[in-house]
């Protein structure tokens, strides 16, 4: 699970939107969470000797930093389906990919530094293991409230 949230933030920029309510809830969230970038550099500098509890709190923050973005891509996921059984709108999909060049910019870092956290951490045997840890990635993805998108 773990895994698949890294994968969908290195992705994720191509298929988000916003509304101004979560425009706002969103600054929020970025203000209080660690930076993604700070988080990287903590990563490159000091992974090799993190423990395993260690790295799973550096998942954990990595969680925290890109929830904005990941409420934002569920929203949208939600948003561009029609009925079940039937295909969305085409003037739904043009609305929301307008949409999501939106949200691009204004997470144009996130795939590179998400792609550097996760290459960081398959690095050490610690980082890997909490990769590999599918069952904890769940539980904190809930507990942290960050949605689990189906692409």
């Amino acid at each position: 699970m773990l895994a698949l949230v890294m994968c969908l933030g290195m992705n994720s920029c191509k298929k988000e939107a916003t509304t101004e309510g979560q425009k706002e809830g969103t600054e929020q969230a970025e203000a209080k969470g660690p930076a993604l970038a700070e988080i990287v550099e903590k990563a490159k500098a000091d992974g090799a000797n993190w423990t395993v509890d260690e790295w799973k709190e550096q998942f954990k923050n990595v969680m925290i930093a890109i929830k904005p973005m990941m409420v934002e891509l569920n929203d949208i996921m939600k948003n561009i389906g029609g009925k079940e059984g039937e295909d969305p709108d085409p003037a739904k999909i043009a609305e929301m990919m307008s949409k999501m060049e939106e949200v691009q910019k204004k997470y144009a870092d996130v795939d590179s530094l998400m792609e550097q956290f996760t290459d960081i951490a398959k690095g050490f045997d610690n980082g890997k293991a909490v990769i590999d840890d599918e069952e904890w990635g769940k539980k904190i993805m809930e507990e942290l409230g960050v949605p689990d998108i189906d692409m």
